[in-house]
């Protein structure tokens, strides 16, 4: 496939030290090079990249919006006590790595 002149784009962009002095070998390596099970951008970023964009345009919009946003906010945090870090965390740390909560004073 022929990339999307946008994911070149960022990807300059992000070359250009915009972001800090950080090293960004490794993430560039797995989009370009061989890194990332053997062969560049092994999950097809750059393939997707025009619905990420797309999909941002959406949230945009929304966001702008506020009382869509509020709303939309809402009803997402009352939907998400079942998938919350901290029971994840917990089952994780019981079931996985068979480990107890250390108990701070």
């Amino acid at each position: 496939f022929v990339p999307d002149p946008r994911f070149e784009e960022v990807k300059e962009y992000v070359r250009s030290g915009v972001f800090g002095t950080s090293n960004y070998d490794e993430l560039m390596g797995s989009l370009e090079g061989n890194e990332g099970y053997g062969r560049a951008d092994y999950f097809l970023v750059g393939k997707d990249f025009p619905s990420y964009i797309e999909c941002q345009e959406k949230v945009d919009e929304a966001y702008r919006d506020q009382k869509l946003w509020t709303r939309m906010s809402i009803l997402n945090t009352a939907g998400s006590p079942k998938f919350s870090s901290d029971r994840t965390i917990h089952e994780y740390a019981k079931d996985i790595w068979d480990i107890s909560p250390v108990i701070m004073p």
